[in-house]
């Protein structure tokens, strides 16, 4: 773990091996950086001159400072415009530059904020950015390997300084941060983690961690699940060995006059398609089949630790979905904790069978304020929207106003989709009192509307993250790999619950 730390010094005193510095685009029009008599401007004016750093937003140039100021290495990082800086352009830039500092295996880092502070942006808001960018953007996850550990690099340190800025705004922005990107980073380790290591049972022995830290967690197994009638969930268990786990987390139950909100995450830690297979290409990806459910605990952990005054459940509804002489066929009907009947066309959408249950049972016994879901549910989101923005569908604009202003404060892409009554007609079945697939039209819409009739009509909003959930190379704060997609917009949503 990354040790992050604050201090008030100044640029040209202190002695640290590698100090990231921002600059703007056309670095002599910088008023921060462009002093003829300043002694960071004499150490980086001729590679500005030359030309090889220009200041464009994600511009990355190593100098060396030959014992003119303190910092032997200085990390020119490119901001880009002035008015186009937000906390979100700040985070992706360091992400870029914490891999390049990692990479030259600097092990102690120095942050000059005030530098950085080029925005109507409160000395805590810029200090949590900052570490986000670093702590995520140089996350690895080396758990698997047994070879050639050596060439692995790590930042050990790192430090947010100024010579003016209050060390303890600095540090609450350094420790939310520090806060929420582990969370992001556990959502990412466990989502990418393979089959056979992320079962159900890891799930929950991950959730039952946060009872250090007054969350109470209670692990459903299959036989209570059927004592229960949780029956559309373990339909989908039925053709595993693998032991289904209904994990759910319960945080602030003690707490008095605050409000109760529900997560809810789908986590098929193998997703084969069960009967109606999936092809062999790419099944391998289908490990990240439970990135909602890590979302959920990743969240949780954040929530537990920053110690939010809300009353938040999570429930993760673990299962692989596997062919099997026991597994559920296409043409059965399943009975759901709802009580409502549901015609199984396709085995391969099993992962709105977990959490039609799932939402049942929170609203039920929760009675929740609002309700979130998030599920890699639909291949057609990842048609629709690509790999920018997570889709999402609510019956409630409560919900919708909660959602919008944490995107923007977590820089986290959504989009709003339809959810019109009239896709139900797709649902409509013969046998039962509904399909749960109403084929390839509107996959998702008609996905989300199926959900719909779960939730008790509580404020509820179903997040789609199938097509942000993977980063095909390194770019910004995401690596190759997971993003770990809505922790950190469902962690501002929560902590700015009141505002």
């Amino acid at each position: 773990m990354m040790k992050i730390s604050t201090l008030n010094k100044y640029l040209s005193e202190f002695d640290i091996p590698l100090a990231i510095v921002g600059v703007l685009e056309n670095p002599k029009e910088d008023p921060i950086i462009y002093d003829e008599q300043g002694k960071l401007w004499k150490i980086i004016q001729e590679t500005v001159e030359l030309g090889d750093f220009k200041g464009k937003k994600g511009d990355l140039t190593v100098v060396y400072s030959k014992g003119q100021i303190g910092p032997k290495r200085i990390l020119l990082v490119g901001l880009g415009k002035a008015e186009k800086i937000t906390l979100e352009s700040i985070r992706e830039v360091l992400g870029n530059a914490s891999r390049k500092a990692r990479d030259l295996d600097v092990k102690k880092v120095g942050i000059c904020v005030d530098i950085f502070n080029r925005g109507d942006f409160t000395v805590s808001e810029l200090s949590e950015a900052l570490v986000q960018g670093i702590a995520l953007g140089s996350f690895q996850d080396i758990e698997y390997r047994t070879k050639d550990l050596e060439k692995y690099k790590f930042i050990e340190e790192l430090i947010l300084f100024s010579p003016d800025y209050s060390i303890d705004e600095m540090k609450s922005g350094a420790d939310s941060g520090q806060t929420i990107s582990e969370a992001v980073n556990l959502c990412r380790k466990l989502a990418w983690g393979p089959a056979n290591f992320i079962t159900p049972t890891r799930l929950a022995e991950e959730a039952k961690k946060l009872e250090e830290h007054g969350v109470k967690t209670t692990i459903i197994n299959r036989k209570e699940a059927e004592e229960i009638g949780l029956g559309s969930y373990l339909a989908v268990a039925k053709g595993t060995e693998e032991p289904p786990k209904f994990i759910i987390m319960d945080y602030g139950s003690e707490k008095q006059d605050v409000e109760t909100v529900a997560l809810i995450g789908k986590a098929i830690t193998f997703d084969s398609g069960g009967i109606s297979i999936k092809p062999g290409q790419n099944m391998e990806k289908m490990k990240a089949d439970m990135t909602g459910g890590a979302v959920v605990i990743g969240a949780m952990n954040a929530v537990a630790k920053l110690g939010l005054d809300l009353h938040v459940v999570a429930i993760v509804p673990a299962t692989d979905n596997m062919p099997s002489g026991k597994a559920y066929h296409p043409g059965d009907i399943i009975k759901s904790y709802s009580g409502q009947t549901i015609e199984v066309i396709n085995t391969d959408a099993e992962g709105r069978m977990v959490l039609a249950d799932a939402l049942t049972y929170a609203a039920k016994h929760y009675q929740p304020k609002a309700m979130f879901d998030f599920a890699t549910l639909t291949g057609a989101m990842m048609i629709a929207l690509g790999e920018h923005a997570i889709g999402y569908f609510s019956n409630h604009d409560f919900v919708v106003e909660k959602l919008e202003n944490a995107s923007k404060t977590s820089g986290e892409r959504i989009w709003r989709m339809p959810l019109w009554e009239v896709y139900d007609q797709q649902l409509k079945s013969d046998v039962a009192d509904m399909k749960h697939t109403g084929g390839r039209p509107a996959g998702s819409i008609t996905a989300a509307r199926f959900l719909s009739k779960f939730t008790m009509e509580v404020p509820w909003a179903h997040l789609d993250i199938a097509g942000a959930m993977e980063q095909s190379s390194d770019k910004d704060y995401n690596p190759k790999g997971s993003k770990g997609p809505g922790v950190r917009l469902i962690v501002d949503l929560l902590r700015n619950w009141k505002a």
